[in-house]
Order: C-alpha cells, then structure tokens, then sequence
C-alpha cells in the first residue's frame, strides 16, 4: 500500500540500493545518514602495530597523506624510524600472492617517527 492508499502494483516495485523494497512510482524519499566520522591523527610512537594503517607526514609545504605504513617502528643509528609507501604501491603489493612478494613494498621510504602520524577513525 503506498502513501496515498492506493496499492502498489508488482510492476512498480523494486530493491534499492539499501535492499528496500520500495515502489518506484510512490513519493521521492531522502534518507540523510550524517557526515563520516571524524579522522584523528596519532604519532605512530603512541600506537602498536602499525603495520599496514594509513599514514601522512609533514614538512615545510605541508601535509602529504595516501601513504601507508610498510613496517613496524624500528631503531636505528639512536634513533625512531618506519617506512612510508604510496597508497597505489601498498595496493599493488598486497595484490602480489603471499609466497611471491617481498617482505617489504617496493619503493618504501624510511622517515623519523617524529614526523609520521597515523590515520585514528571514531567507532561506530
């Protein structure tokens, strides 16, 4: 039965895109679901097991983010460092079958923690 009382015809039903039934030639209904949650950045030193998660640095011409963490923190030389991946090559090695990649993306840069920060998203 449709808003106005008539019945809904089969030939004017369909799912949407929420796997609603709905009747195609009833009102127009908008549904509003409200922003996405908000990002937080951390500094990669107050996190464990960074491995994998989205990550963004910066310097003196701002912030550069689509990187993604390509190892767990490390010292080295007195020193805190990881390694940076573009987003696109993270994807790319992800994709390569676990017995064939190497244990590490290619072009991983290393970087000072000090710098790094890593993508921190509100539970539902």
């Amino acid at each position: 039965m449709t808003d106005e009382g008539r019945p809904s015809r089969w030939e004017d039903l369909a799912f949407d895109e929420n796997g609603r039934l709905i009747d195609v030639n009833g009102p127009v209904e908008f549904v509003e679901f409200g922003p996405p949650p908000p990002i937080t950045w951390t500094p990669i030193m107050d996190l464990a097991n960074v491995f994998g998660r989205r990550a963004a640095t910066r310097n003196s011409r701002g912030p550069i983010y689509d990187l993604r963490v390509a190892s767990e923190v490390f010292e080295d030389a007195g020193g805190w460092y990881v390694h940076l991946v573009a987003e696109d090559q993270w994807w790319s090695w992800v994709n390569v079958p676990t017995d064939l990649r190497p244990e590490r993306p290619g072009r991983a840069v290393c970087w000072p923690t000090r710098h790094v920060w890593v993508e921190q998203r509100q539970a539902k």
